[in-house]
């Protein structure tokens, strides 16, 4: 550091300083991370996540839920049982709509999708005891699960198809996974996916819930690889396989499938 290095500023009033030694390469405090050029932004949910108003078709009272901003979050992969994985956030935590008014409860794709005689059940049977819950905007995992449990709850009391109350399973047993240490109700919501998923594909017109019928046989197959069935499991591959309805992707995933499941019966056995 010199000194004097401002002297000859005097006539500008600046005589205090051009006596004094001033390093003009002071160091300065580091900028935060955030701050730093390239530095990775600060996770802000409102950038992925925003309130959008709906009508509820059983009380017709306005309400706000918060819903993805799909075009902001990037789809990273999908599991064995073609749960999607997205990030920076999970999709599944916001696909649920709940009027606070009445307590009518769907998952999105079938909120309006209710008749006069299922929206009078949900007005006698429900909205008389329902007690409404803020919904965060990030809410915790037994948040996003009882929030499912409320969309199957109204759909059995509305007496829904088996496929939308099968898909709401499907959903909750992958939210068990999600959550971790409660393999007794993920495998209790995945039994019940099977059996509505495969009563739905005897009784109802595909697509059901927006998913053709070879897809739905390969979560059938997947789930119950998942609760030890591989006979059956394997049995649905097959057909699958060597259906000309199936797209070459499903079929390669079938075929890994069944692949993997046999090598587990091949260690099961010389275990």
């Amino acid at each position: 550091m010199f000194e004097n290095i401002f002297d000859g500023l005097e006539k500008f009033g600046f005589e205090v300083l051009a006596d004094k030694s001033i390093d003009i390469f002071e160091t300065k405090t580091k900028k935060p991370a955030a701050a730093e050029e390239g530095a990775e932004k600060v996770f802000d949910i409102n950038d992925y996540v925003y309130a959008k108003k709906f009508n509820c078709p059983v009380c017709l009272e306005n309400f706000e839920s918060f819903v993805v901003r799909s075009s902001k979050t990037k789809l990273e992969g999908v599991e064995f049982d073609l749960r999607p994985i997205h990030s920076p956030i999970n999709h599944l935590f916001y696909d649920v709509l709940c009027c606070p008014s009445c307590g009518y409860t769907a998952v999105t794709k079938a909120f309006d999708k209710i008749t006069t005689r299922q929206a009078e059940l949900v007005l006698v049977e429900l909205k008389p005891l329902y007690k409404h819950q803020p919904y965060p905007i990030e809410p915790a995992i037994d948040e996003v699960i009882d929030r499912y449990k409320l969309a199957l709850l109204n759909a059995t009391i509305r007496k829904a198809k088996h496929g939308e109350k099968a898909y709401i399973c499907m959903k909750l047993t992958w939210l068990y996974r999600i959550k971790g240490d409660d393999l007794e109700n993920e495998e209790k919501f995945a039994t019940l996916t099977i059996r509505g998923f495969m009563q739905a594909l005897e009784n109802e017109v595909t697509p059901i819930m927006g998913i053709e019928e070879v897809t739905l046989l390969y979560v059938i197959a997947a789930f119950s690889k998942f609760m030890g069935n591989y006979k059956n499991a394997l049995k649905i591959l097959s057909t699958i396989i060597t259906s000309r309805k199936t797209s070459e992707r499903l079929k390669e995933r079938s075929r890994d499938l069944r692949d993997e499941i046999n090598a587990q019966i091949s260690l099961d056995k010389n275990a």
